[in-house]
């Protein structure tokens, strides 16, 4: 199991202390916070920082603002709300003002928290430009990275600085590496992984990877078609654009039989009309596939139910439209009711659909990380990790 090295058991006490973050959260189109699930898993980093009286810099982006400051991309106006959620004053310091970060910081006692304006306005933040590099290490005597979501980018505060600074992962980040990588590194002979997403081809290094350790691999959401087709159970006169992924699937298929597809299925002509349930061998061009039919959850339930670890990404169906939810509302009971003590999941629209029926007390992880997610379950390797080893 890969190992960083880790703020907890060192002492912080009087040091300032660079903290990254990832505070790319989704937000409304009047700004409100539609999901403070990151802001809430960097307390206990926060806490461990500021309790021992050291200086805590926040450094995070939002959105893609190409280098160039842009009030729509600005921390300014969740500042406030950001506040409230960690339940501490926070110093902002704007953009313009970063020039004259290291005066400001001097000015503040110990156990002062700032937030620095979006990093990705300074156009050597994603280039890694050498000189952004320097900047950032002169006003710090630590490193520390606490945000998952970006470790998988190399940029000047991921990994550019850990060339300047004696650096550390946060609490957050040690708890999604261990989680993520006991699930999926430990072999079990009776395991689940439940894969969705719209592309095979987006899939292929996880489905390779999670076939190696896990009994089942069961394909959900559009990737479902394809795979159909490849193993000859769904006929389709026109498969013009699916014809790459039908390929991708036939090899996956012949390295890889014990792979699940289900059969019956919920479709319709669009999403907008009346849903029928389908056997495969009935599905005609026109059918589009929207979720997963009762016979094939049941029989998906039923591996659930039995497995010792479980991990998810990706909905089997259109949740949030009623006539298309029941796939994806019965796999989430199915897991919540499992005896599997790992039960992990990752990716926004899985963590949405956990969120929305009130399942997440009910998992023994749920990631904040997206892509970074991903290229765990594929067992890649990621560069912000890296450069956090403890050899």
């Amino acid at each position: 199991m890969v190992r960083i090295k880790s703020i907890v058991g060192n002492n912080f006490s009087d040091k300032t202390c660079i903290l990254r973050l990832d505070l790319n959260i989704p937000l409304s189109e009047d700004g409100e916070i539609l999901d403070d699930t990151r802001i809430l898993e960097s307390i206990p980093t926060i806490d461990y920082l500021i309790n021992q009286s050291a200086k805590v810099i926040i450094i995070s982006h939002i959105g893609r603002p190409n280098g160039k400051f842009n009030k729509n991309y600005s921390f300014k106006p969740l500042i406030e709300d950001i506040s409230k959620r960690i339940n501490r004053e926070i110093f902002f310091i704007e953009h313009q003002n970063q020039a004259k970060i290291s005066s400001i910081v001097d000015s503040q006692p110990s156990g002062t928290l700032f937030l620095l304006d979006n990093i990705r306005f300074n156009e050597g933040e994603e280039n890694s430009n050498p000189d952004f590099i320097d900047f950032l290490s002169s006003f710090s005597d630590v490193f520390i990275n606490d945000g998952f979501g970006t470790i998988h980018r190399s940029h000047s505060s991921i990994t550019g600085i850990t060339n300047k600074l004696p650096s550390y992962g946060g609490i957050l980040l040690e708890k999604e590496i261990i989680n993520i990588t006991e699930c999926i590194s430990t072999k079990s002979s009776n395991s689940t992984a439940i894969l969705g997403g719209s592309k095979i081809s987006d899939k292929i290094p996880i489905i390779e990877n999670l076939s190696n350790n896990f009994e089942k691999v069961i394909i959900t959401g559009g990737m479902i078609r394809p795979f159909l087709i490849a193993s000859d159970k769904l006929k389709q006169k026109n498969i013009s654009e699916i014809k790459e992924e039908i390929f991708y699937a036939e090899k996956i298929l012949q390295k890889h039989p014990q792979i699940y597809i289900p059969e019956q299925l919920v479709c319709s002509e669009n999403i907008n009309k009346e849903p029928i349930i389908l056997h495969s061998s009935q599905i005609n061009d026109i059918d589009l596939i929207f979720d997963i039919g009762p016979n094939s959850i049941d029989d998906i339930g039923k591996m659930i139910l039995e497995s010792d670890k479980i991990i998810w990404n990706g909905p089997p169906g259109v949740y949030e439209n009623e006539n298309f939810s029941n796939g994806t509302k019965k796999l989430v009971n199915f897991i919540v009711n499992s005896k599997s003590k790992l039960k992990v999941a990752g990716g926004g629209s899985t963590v949405a659909s956990i969120n929305h029926y009130k399942a997440s007390d009910y998992f023994s992880h749920i990631s904040t990380g997206g892509g970074a997610f991903l290229r765990l379950l594929e067992g890649k390797f990621l560069e912000g990790i890296e450069v956090l080893k403890d050899e």
